[in-house]
């Protein structure tokens, strides 16, 4: 918790992330590519990625597959953050490799559209299409279980990729859901709406445009967010949130309609963290990432002993 608090000191000096400007995220895009380009992709190189593609409606869809050390016991698919609007899978390599390599799963990251166009709605449609494929091809990729899951943004991504999946009758394969400082409202929660350009890491106000920006390419129940959804039915559920993020009310709301229509949902809330704690050098993220790999292996069990 020291650790935490100093870093927290540290993160109250610098400017805060403003996700409602375009500039911003083009700038950090094209910085994060260059320096890509240049650095060996150690994971590839290793022989640990498989690169796959799919189509969706617009334009293709990347997903970066990594591979487990033993036959994989399930996929997990996982959607980067970045608040719709930048980062790609190899960014969260970091993340994704631990959970291939301790919970023995085969990691489908996935390369969507990131919206600095503000069409959320072609993001949206690209993941819905991508997981809905990749459910189609289980035999082929020698799985049978799924986990979902995501950061930040795309924890929303996510959980619109259940939704779908269980519109069309293809959720059964899925064994669990998981988020990790997700936004679920997309009308802006209390807390976000409450915060101020003080909250650590991103500016409050900015991150409530940012979501009045991207909703306009939507449409009805899509326009608020997956917490105005029929929740019923649903899969395990863990959600995990920082004590002082500024959509920790996200988690929390996601977490309570979870429990109350499917009756299988866990909250963690960490104190001391901000949004996207997880992947500063602190004890704090260290057991955050632990908890939920555990919580992948332990999910995956349950799905494999009761089938």
């Amino acid at each position: 918790m020291r650790g935490a608090r100093r870093l927290n000191a540290l993160l109250g000096l610098l400017p805060r992330y403003h996700t409602d400007r375009r500039w911003n995220a083009k700038t950090i895009q094209a910085v994060v590519r260059a320096v890509q380009s240049l650095v060996p992709d150690l994971l590839a190189r290793h022989g640990q990625t498989a690169g796959r593609t799919t189509l969706s409606v617009g334009s293709p869809v990347g997903v970066r597959m990594i591979l487990p050390r033993a036959n994989a016991r399930g996929l997990y698919i996982h959607f980067h953050g970045g608040a719709w609007v930048m980062g790609n899978a190899r960014l969260d390599d970091g993340i994704t490799r631990p959970i291939a390599r301790d919970c023995g799963v085969l990691v489908a990251a996935v390369n969507f559209h990131n919206a600095v166009d503000d069409r959320l709605d072609v993001t949206l449609d690209g993941c819905r299409t991508t997981v809905k494929w990749l459910v189609e091809h289980l035999a082929e990729l020698q799985v049978e279980r799924i986990i979902l899951g995501g950061e930040s943004s795309g924890a929303h991504l996510a959980a619109e990729a259940l939704l779908h999946l269980r519109e069309c009758g293809k959720a059964q394969a899925v064994a669990g859901f998981v988020s990790m400082c997700g936004g679920f409202d997309l009308t802006g929660s209390e807390s976000l709406r409450r915060s101020s350009g003080k909250s650590l890491v991103i500016d409050g106000p900015s991150a409530l445009r940012n979501l009045q920006r991207l909703t306009r390419s939507l449409n009805g129940r899509e326009a608020k967010g997956p917490l105005f959804a029929d929740l019923s039915g649903l899969p395990p559920a863990l959600l995990i949130a920082g004590a002082l993020d500024p959509i920790i009310d996200d988690s929390l709301s996601m977490a309570r309609q979870w429990q109350q229509q499917s009756s299988n949902a866990d909250c963690v809330i960490f104190p001391e963290a901000p949004h996207g704690f997880n992947r500063f050098p602190t004890k704090l993220a260290a057991r955050a990432n632990r908890l939920v790999r555990e919580w992948i292996s332990r999910t995956i069990a349950t799905a494999e002993s009761s089938s």
